[in-house]
């Protein structure tokens, strides 16, 4: 699955989680967490050997270990964004292929194999998802929040390249390419992340620009 349907898993489950637990949503810190198992694609380019895609990171038990420290300080409120993560592999990898879910107690691949990526019919169940969860963000509110600035903003940056990186790979043909149908939506993430991350980096500027102009105002009274 590509980051279009991961962000639309993590979305929905963890909206869901905060409503049973009544905890506040950090909607940057979310998505982030949705496509955070993929951090393997990037090691894997660093020639780590350990890790292969859908490997290690995507293991239940590893996630779960990197979560501890979140819930011994955040305690509940942590819950949404460890639902996020396992989406990941445990709702958009397992059906499409699977996943190394018990590493490294096992290194057994659990899954399917009968909904390849890239798909007609994988591709047409992220654009559903895609529907479903911007709808959702809209009726909410929570679509509008993500374009003011906020603090966490600036980690949408590991999601603006979790977009960009397959659709720099059309042209060469590879597997992990994107499919012509989820361009739209990419480039919809593409945008809202870009316009939510300038307009968090420039508002840090315009406060720091008053702060240093009260700074000068105060050394000369």
């Amino acid at each position: 699955m590509f980051a279009i349907g991961h962000f639309a898993l993590g979305y929905l489950a963890g909206k869901g989680s905060s409503k049973v637990t009544k905890t506040d949503l950090n909607l940057p810190l979310l998505l982030v967490a949705s496509i955070l198992p993929d951090i393997d694609l990037l090691l894997q380019n660093l020639n780590m050997g350990l890790f292969m895609h859908r490997g290690p990171t995507h293991s239940i038990i590893t996630i779960t270990v990197f979560m501890i420290p979140f819930f011994m300080y955040y305690r509940k409120q942590a819950l949404p964004y460890y639902i996020a993560a396992l989406s990941h592999p445990l709702l958009g990898d397992f059906p499409t292929g699977g996943i190394e879910m018990l590493w490294p107690v096992s290194q057994h691949w659990f899954g399917s194999f009968t909904l390849p990526v890239g798909s007609f019919f994988e591709v047409v169940a992220e654009l559903l998802l895609f529907a479903i969860a911007t709808s959702l963000m809209c009726w909410s509110g929570d679509l509008k929040r993500l374009l003011q600035p906020c603090t966490h903003n600036i980690y949408l940056i590991i999601a603006f390249g979790a977009v960009l990186g397959p659709m720099l790979e059309i042209s060469r043909g590879l597997d992990a390419s994107l499919p012509l149908l989820l361009v739209p939506s990419s480039v919809f993430w593409l945008i809202l992340f870009a316009y939510s991350i300038l307009k968090d980096l420039r508002t840090k500027n315009s406060n720091g620009n008053i702060n240093n102009n009260a700074s000068v105002k105060g050394s000369t009274l």
